[in-house]
Protein backbone atom coordinates (compact mmCIF):
# COMPACT_ATOMS: atom_id res chain seq x y z
CA UNK A 1 0.00 0.00 0.00
CA UNK A 2 1.26 3.46 -0.90
CA UNK A 3 1.40 6.35 0.98
CA UNK A 4 0.10 9.40 -1.39
CA UNK A 5 -0.15 13.18 -0.87
CA UNK A 6 -2.80 14.97 -2.34
CA UNK A 7 -5.11 18.27 -2.59
CA UNK A 8 -7.36 18.68 0.33
CA UNK A 9 -11.36 18.79 -0.28
CA UNK A 10 -14.05 19.66 1.52
CA UNK A 11 -14.79 15.99 2.11
CA UNK A 12 -11.53 15.80 3.66
CA UNK A 13 -12.63 18.44 6.20
CA UNK A 14 -14.72 16.09 9.01
CA UNK A 15 -11.37 13.52 9.26
CA UNK A 16 -9.27 16.78 9.32
CA UNK A 17 -11.01 18.36 11.79
CA UNK A 18 -11.33 15.34 14.26
CA UNK A 19 -7.00 14.72 13.68
CA UNK A 20 -7.02 18.48 14.86
CA UNK A 21 -9.44 18.27 17.82
CA UNK A 22 -7.12 15.98 19.24
CA UNK A 23 -3.67 17.13 18.03
CA UNK A 24 -3.80 20.29 19.41
CA UNK A 25 -3.95 22.25 22.88
CA UNK A 26 -6.39 25.14 20.99
CA UNK A 27 -7.58 23.16 17.58
CA UNK A 28 -9.22 25.10 15.06
CA UNK A 29 -12.68 25.20 14.80
CA UNK A 30 -14.39 24.10 11.64
CA UNK A 31 -15.09 27.44 10.46
CA UNK A 32 -11.41 27.96 10.64
CA UNK A 33 -10.69 25.08 8.83
CA UNK A 34 -13.13 25.32 5.78
CA UNK A 35 -11.55 29.28 5.55
CA UNK A 36 -7.80 27.38 5.48
CA UNK A 37 -8.92 25.38 2.51
CA UNK A 38 -10.19 28.06 0.78
CA UNK A 39 -7.07 30.73 1.53
CA UNK A 40 -4.54 28.33 1.41
CA UNK A 41 -2.52 25.44 0.24
CA UNK A 42 -4.28 22.27 1.91
CA UNK A 43 -2.90 18.46 1.89
CA UNK A 44 -3.93 15.48 3.39
CA UNK A 45 -1.72 12.64 3.77
CA UNK A 46 -3.49 9.20 2.64
CA UNK A 47 -3.33 5.26 2.55
CA UNK A 48 -5.47 3.11 1.16
CA UNK A 49 -8.14 6.16 1.56
CA UNK A 50 -7.27 6.19 5.15
CA UNK A 51 -6.47 9.86 6.13
CA UNK A 52 -3.16 9.52 8.26
CA UNK A 53 -2.59 13.57 8.73
CA UNK A 54 -3.03 17.23 6.62
CA UNK A 55 -1.07 20.16 6.34
CA UNK A 56 -2.30 24.04 5.92
CA UNK A 57 0.86 26.20 4.38
CA UNK A 58 0.19 29.97 3.37
CA UNK A 59 2.37 30.72 0.38
CA UNK A 60 3.74 34.29 -0.54
CA UNK A 61 5.65 34.28 -3.52
CA UNK A 62 8.81 32.37 -2.52
CA UNK A 63 8.30 31.93 0.84
CA UNK A 64 5.90 28.82 2.59
CA UNK A 65 4.85 28.62 5.98
CA UNK A 66 3.28 25.76 7.86
CA UNK A 67 0.32 27.19 9.27
CA UNK A 68 -1.14 23.59 10.83
CA UNK A 69 0.18 20.45 10.53
CA UNK A 70 -0.78 16.72 12.45
CA UNK A 71 -1.02 13.31 12.15
CA UNK A 72 -3.43 11.06 13.71
CA UNK A 73 -2.70 10.22 17.01
CA UNK A 74 -2.60 6.56 16.81
CA UNK A 75 -0.54 6.81 13.85
CA UNK A 76 2.54 8.37 15.10
CA UNK A 77 5.85 7.39 15.45
CA UNK A 78 5.88 5.39 11.91
CA UNK A 79 7.54 8.07 10.07
CA UNK A 80 4.48 9.90 9.04
CA UNK A 81 4.88 13.10 10.11
CA UNK A 82 8.52 13.27 8.19
CA UNK A 83 6.55 12.13 4.90
CA UNK A 84 4.17 14.20 4.87
CA UNK A 85 6.31 17.31 5.46
CA UNK A 86 9.00 15.92 3.11
CA UNK A 87 6.43 16.12 0.33
CA UNK A 88 5.48 19.22 1.01
CA UNK A 89 8.29 20.54 0.73
CA UNK A 90 9.25 18.99 -2.25
CA UNK A 91 5.40 19.61 -3.96
CA UNK A 92 6.27 23.35 -3.37
CA UNK A 93 9.88 23.43 -4.22
CA UNK A 94 7.98 22.59 -7.42
CA UNK A 95 6.17 25.82 -7.45
CA UNK A 96 9.11 27.74 -6.63
CA UNK A 97 9.40 27.83 -2.63
CA UNK A 98 12.50 28.40 -1.56
CA UNK A 99 12.15 28.83 2.01
CA UNK A 100 9.97 27.81 4.75
CA UNK A 101 9.02 28.99 7.93
CA UNK A 102 7.26 27.80 10.92
CA UNK A 103 6.25 28.35 14.82
CA UNK A 104 6.23 25.64 16.59
CA UNK A 105 5.69 25.08 20.86
CA UNK A 106 8.91 25.22 22.82
CA UNK A 107 7.26 21.97 24.78
CA UNK A 108 7.03 20.28 21.71
CA UNK A 109 10.46 18.01 21.40
CA UNK A 110 9.31 15.65 19.09
CA UNK A 111 7.73 18.35 16.57
CA UNK A 112 11.29 20.34 17.17
CA UNK A 113 13.45 17.40 16.90
CA UNK A 114 11.12 16.14 13.27
CA UNK A 115 11.98 19.77 12.40
CA UNK A 116 15.65 19.95 12.92
CA UNK A 117 16.04 16.88 10.91
CA UNK A 118 14.89 18.24 8.15
CA UNK A 119 16.74 21.45 7.81
CA UNK A 120 15.10 23.94 10.32
CA UNK A 121 16.98 26.20 12.26
CA UNK A 122 15.72 28.30 15.31
CA UNK A 123 15.38 32.05 14.18
CA UNK A 124 14.20 33.72 17.43
CA UNK A 125 11.22 33.25 20.38
CA UNK A 126 7.76 34.45 19.93
CA UNK A 127 7.29 35.20 23.35
CA UNK A 128 3.41 34.09 24.47
CA UNK A 129 2.40 33.17 21.14
CA UNK A 130 0.35 30.13 21.78
CA UNK A 131 -2.78 31.16 24.21
CA UNK A 132 -5.28 28.21 25.53
CA UNK A 133 -7.17 27.81 28.53
CA UNK A 134 -3.75 26.43 30.50
CA UNK A 135 -2.58 30.04 29.75
CA UNK A 136 0.14 30.85 27.36
CA UNK A 137 3.47 29.34 25.89
CA UNK A 138 6.25 30.72 23.87
CA UNK A 139 7.01 29.09 20.42
CA UNK A 140 10.20 28.61 18.23
CA UNK A 141 10.04 30.40 14.70
CA UNK A 142 11.40 27.90 12.89
CA UNK A 143 13.08 28.35 8.86
CA UNK A 144 14.93 25.85 6.35
CA UNK A 145 15.30 26.65 2.73
CA UNK A 146 13.81 23.60 0.43
CA UNK A 147 15.41 20.60 -0.71
CA UNK A 148 18.08 21.68 2.88
CA UNK A 149 16.14 17.73 4.25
Amino acid sequence: MSVTLRAMTRADLPAVQAIEQVSHPSPWPMKGLQESLESHCAYVLEESGRLLGFAFVQRILDEAHLLDIAIDPALRGRGHGRELLRRLMDEELAEGVSIWFLEVRVSNAAAISLYQSLGYNELSVRRNYYQDAGGSEDALLMACSTGMG
